[in-house]
């Protein structure tokens, strides 16, 4: 505070005294506070609260006719005045006019020696000023950070703040004490959220959205009646309106997936544009390219899109079908209405509405295998004589 008062010189008024590391109080409480230190006229009024001994709070001292006397740190209290339960919350609302002289008297006469802020009580009590303990409501708004522990304790308080803030506008969550977001996420109503998802940073989710369970989104853009499914990873995104995605399926940074397209279990997308109707069902992995509207990605497909040093783009048009288990090889285009045999390596542009096959023929030795095992159990006989 000593530090703060050049800031405060020319100032009239109440100063509203707060910590940095007590992240709980809402504007609502701290508005009620003012409020009341308006209407008593007090020079001083303390936010106080209500906590079992033992704990290390500072007493509210209180004498005759229960008037405030003092604030006695934990530590300096005595076996009696470590059973008294109102403590203060370290919150002050102070005339501005008092408050420099009352720091500049402050000593250091304790078992810590420390200059303590609450001393300031005692000294208005002294001069006659009225000093009055506003009760907080609820108590939980006065934790403080101090461990790794308190850390993890506000930040639940917090989202389960922004969850039932956003319950009121008609976001639905299976179980809300699973999930976790951040209040920087915007969640439209109408949105159902599973258990344990998470969402993250600048995330947004369109009305009607379906967030299936352990789903992670961070960053990323999901649109209108869009499904994201079980155990899917969503990261620096757009995904259009109804869309599918998942389950376990993997949206790396730089995608944007448009409207109805269908990404599938096991795949894995990254700095890749699918139009609207695309889709990849199954068990592929789409890298830098392109998917024109309505085209199917068959099941073992790969982009091959780097080559050790560089990456490469592959582009592929509308209405394209690509047969499973092929490779396209970057860079490589497409074009629109062709169609790619199944087991192909690609390496070669494919005209618009071309077949291409680029595996090896297949031969046929009729009654090879029946003659193999034979040969083999003719030879598994001879050792066992």
């Amino acid at each position: 505070m000593r530090c703060a008062l050049p800031a405060l010189a020319g100032f009239t008024g109440t100063v509203i005294l707060t910590y940095a590391d007590h992240p709980l109080f809402t504007p609502e409480t701290l508005k009620h506070f003012l409020a009341y230190h308006s209407y008593k006229k007090s020079t001083l009024t303390m936010l106080s609260f209500t906590a079992p001994p033992p704990n290390g709070y500072g007493r509210i001292i209180r004498g005759a006719n229960d008037a405030v006397l003092r604030i006695t740190e934990a530590k300096d209290c005595n076996p009696e005045e470590l059973l008294i339960n109102e403590v203060n919350s370290g919150v002050y609302a102070v005339d501005s006019s008092f408050l420099k002289p009352a720091i500049d008297s402050l000593q250091n006469n304790n078992s810590q020696k420390e200059y303590y802020l609450t001393d300031i009580v005692e000294k208005a009590v002294k001069e006659g000023q009225s000093v009055c303990a506003f009760p907080l409501g609820d108590p939980q708004e006065a934790a403080g950070v101090n461990t790794l522990a308190d850390l993890a304790y506000v930040n639940r308080v917090l989202e389960r703040r922004h969850i039932e803030a956003l319950q009121a506008t008609g976001v639905v969550f299976d179980n809300p004490a699973t999930c976790s977001l951040d209040s920087s996420v915007t969640l439209h109503a109408g949105v159902r959220v599973g258990p344990q998802v998470q969402l993250r940073g600048s995330t947004v989710v369109e009305a009607g959205a379906i967030l299936e369970g352990s789903s992670l989104i961070i960053n990323s853009t999901i649109g209108s009646r869009t499904t994201i499914k079980l155990g899917s990873r969503v990261e620096e995104a757009t995904i259009g309106e109804e869309a599918t995605v998942g389950p376990f399926a993997n949206i790396r940074p730089g995608t944007a997936l448009g409207a109805r397209t269908r990404i599938g279990n096991f795949v894995e997308v990254k700095n890749a544009t699918l139009y609207d109707g695309a889709k990849a069902s199954h068990l592929t992995y789409l890298g830098d390219c392109s998917i024109g509207e309505d085209s199917n990605i068959g099941a073992g497909t790969i982009t091959c899109n780097y080559d050790g040093y560089n990456k490469a783009t592959t582009s592929i048009g509308k209405g394209v079908f690509i047969g499973s288990n092929s490779c396209l090889v970057a860079p490589v285009n497409v074009g629109d209405g062709a169609l790619v045999a199944a087991g192909s390596v690609i390496t070669h542009d494919v005209p618009a509405d071309a077949l291409a096959l680029g595996r090896a023929r297949q031969e046929t030795k009729s009654g090879w295998a029946a003659t193999r095992r034979a040969k083999l159990e003719k030879a598994k006989g001879s050792k066992r004589s």
